[in-house]
């Protein structure tokens, strides 16, 4: 009898959602490859310091912090 414990192993695998996870991580590299590269086409001058905050300010937009 239950002790109502289960076992997670007997649960079905949820491939939606480590698919979803995969898809989310995914579009967020490619968000911030287009991104660079958005800046090194309009700013070529741009010093790395200011590249890499913009970068970051970016990334935590995408975060939505």
């Amino acid at each position: 009898m239950s002790d109502g414990n289960f076992n997670r192993a007997l649960l079905p695998k949820s491939e939606l959602s480590a698919g979803i996870r995969a898809g989310k991580a995914q579009m967020r590299t490619k968000a911030e490859q287009a991104f660079l590269e958005t800046i090194d086409h309009f700013l070529p001058n741009l010093s790395a310091e200011k590249r890499q905050e913009m970068k970051e300010e970016f990334m935590n937009h995408m975060r939505g912090k």
